[in-house]
């Protein structure tokens, strides 16, 4: 990895994002919401149609959460935070996979592991899963937490 790319994808300091509490305030509010109406949604399966709205939201709000993280460094991507992330996704990609009672199940433990992520300490949260030697060796920031 060149310098630059480097530079830009893990900055040595967490780039500041303009009103960035307010904007992840909103996006987690409306991307709680809509997790509800997804949760109820399965419980009660109203047509395929009024679902998928949701379901759109609850992606779209959490992109817009993961991407303003990932603006102030990729480094999220080696943190429980953003470790965490991904291991979400990789549960619901199951959704489709699994009956009702198996996918409410499902998204049940997904709001819990999401829910114990993001109010935990935030030396857990920031906590690096890679090796130093890794770190060391691709030249990533060493810890900077905010």
């Amino acid at each position: 990895m060149t310098d630059s790319i480097r530079t830009r994808l893990f900055p040595k300091t967490f780039r500041e994002m303009p009103h960035r509490r307010l904007i992840l305030n909103t996006l987690r509010s409306a991307h709680l919401l809509c997790i509800c109406f997804v949760v109820g949604g399965v419980y009660f399966q109203p047509g395929k149609a009024e679902l998928a709205l949701w379901i759109a939201a609850v992606v779209i709000t959490g992109l817009g959460m993961f991407l303003v993280d990932l603006y102030g460094s990729c480094i999220i991507l080696f943190e429980i935070r953003g470790a965490g992330v991904l291991v979400k996704l990789l549960l619901l990609a199951g959704i489709p996979f699994l009956d009702k009672e198996n996918q409410i199940l499902l998204l049940v433990v997904v709001i819990i592991l999401s829910s114990f992520i993001s109010h935990s300490a935030r030396q857990f949260r920031h906590k690096r899963i890679i090796p130093q030697s890794f770190q060391d060796h691709f030249g990533l920031p060493g810890d900077n937490k905010k």
